[in-house]
């Protein structure tokens, strides 16, 4: 019965810190996905995406995961060097640099993930892996949810919509009261 808890802690400890990029990546994912949502539809929609994505569905599914990694392999060390660039205080060049990596890794990936996901599901060990994370980011947004700051964020948010209505309105009538002079 020991060596089972001394395997059992073993591997807590090893996973810690997977789990811990995992939430960390799921956080950031979480803040800049609604950023760059509609960026994301308007990419799905031109013709040129479309026709790529035919493409890509009808390859397959090894072919399409290596395809996946390209702009992932390309991205994630952009990213930490981003990091870099910002601790050595470039911070407006490293900012620019994680904008770019992040464009590139939500659209480019996204779209090649949407457009292969049936294909990718088949091969067993990435559909396990796709359902861990999708099972963590699930649990860690739940948990997020039932924080008092999600509650705040989400009063504080409809309170700046109310007031941004609010401004609209008065502005609008401070225009027709200029234009009428």
């Amino acid at each position: 019965m020991p060596e089972k808890d001394e395997s059992r802690r073993l591997r807590q400890f090893i996973l810690w810190p997977v789990e811990a990029i995992v939430a960390v990546y799921v956080i950031l994912d979480g803040i800049a996905t609604p950023l760059i949502r509609p960026l994301l539809r308007w990419v799905a929609r031109l013709r040129f995406v479309i026709r790529l994505q035919d493409i890509v569905a009808a390859l397959p599914p090894y072919a399409i995961l290596v395809l996946l990694a390209v702009p992932l392999a390309f991205a994630e060390p952009a990213k930490i060097y981003a990091l870099v660039l910002m601790g050595e205080g470039h911070f407006v060049t490293g900012l620019a640099m994680m904008a770019v990596a992040y464009l590139v890794s939500l659209v480019v990936a996204e779209r090649i993930y949407a457009a292969g996901q049936a294909k990718l599901k088949t091969i067993l060990w990435f559909a396990k892996l796709m359902d861990w994370l999708i099972g963590n980011r699930n649990r860690l947004l739940a948990w997020a949810r039932a924080t008092w700051i999600w509650a705040f964020s989400i009063r504080l948010q409809q309170a700046m919509r109310h007031l941004q209505q609010a401004m609209r309105q008065r502005i609008g009538k401070l225009w027709i009261r200029f234009r009428n002079g």
